[in-house]
């Protein structure tokens, strides 16, 4: 009787989230092809600039550098077109001119200008097809699984460029965040699985206020319009879509 209720429980929710995305409730985003997961066309200054647009593709930068890199030490803003990137500050060292300095990767040249303003999304998904067969598998996003590639040593990428020494917090707190319908369970937020790609400086306090100590206002329209969780987890981090990653509850009804 217990499992037939479970069972019971779980085939309501399915059809409640079902029919609140299908009912136009909640419109989640159509991801793109899994080797264009994550890809940005920024152009803030470009066009103005008679330039074309640039492309950037996070999969390939996911590799050698944690999110901390370019989100804290560089002061890129988690929202495209936020930050202005100008070809001066690029060649005076700033933003992408950190490491595309001609030594570490291909610098701000004339000759350079075109592999990076290319005015379209575009990748070479020759070679995204080649990373994605070496590294722990997932039926969503970019296919590929990260936070296990990075916890068994696939990737190394690096946590700071400034302090080389420096390493991720140790800091495992799990925070269980109670879902308003009472057919959908608790969401779960593991520090753990965060903190090796990120700095506590680019959630709290801009994007969780932790001096607030409430959840409540957490809600699914807020994520969805891109705030709180879905700063990351619309178009980068793992697609929202994906309910039982975040409401892990959900499967094991």
């Amino acid at each position: 009787m217990m499992r037939a209720r479970r069972l019971l429980l779980a085939l309501l929710a399915g059809l409640l989230l079902a029919g609140l995305v299908e009912g136009s409730i909640f419109k989640l985003p159509v991801p793109p092809p899994q080797h264009r997961y994550g890809d940005l066309v920024i152009d803030r200054v470009s066009t103005k600039a008679g330039q074309k647009p640039v492309f950037f593709s996070h999969w390939t930068h996911r590799t050698r550098y944690t999110c901390r890199v370019c989100h804290f030490e560089l002061g890129f803003d988690f929202k495209v077109n936020r930050t202005e990137i100008t070809e001066q500050a690029n060649r005076e060292g700033m933003y992408c001119g950190t490491c595309h300095d001609g030594v570490v990767a291909f610098g701000p040249t004339d000759e350079n200008c075109a592999r990076c303003h290319t005015g379209k999304a575009e990748i070479d998904k020759q070679s995204f097809l080649k990373l994605q067969r070496t590294l722990p598998p997932t039926g969503f996003g970019n296919g590929i699984n990260w936070t296990r590639a990075l916890q068994k040593g696939l990737i190394t990428p690096k946590y700071s460029i400034y302090r080389p020494e420096e390493k991720p917090l140790d800091f495992n707190k799990r925070l269980e965040l109670k879902a308003n319908w009472s057919m959908v369970t608790p969401a779960i937020f593991d520090h753990a699985t965060h903190v090796p790609w990120l700095d506590c400086a680019n959630c709290h306090p801009d994007i969780f206020n932790i001096k607030k100590k409430t959840t409540k206002h957490f809600e699914m329209r807020y994520i969805l319009e891109g705030k709180f969780c879905g700063v990351c987890h619309l178009d980068v981090a793992f697609p929202l879509d994906e309910c039982e990653l975040c409401h892990p509850g959900i499967r094991q009804r």
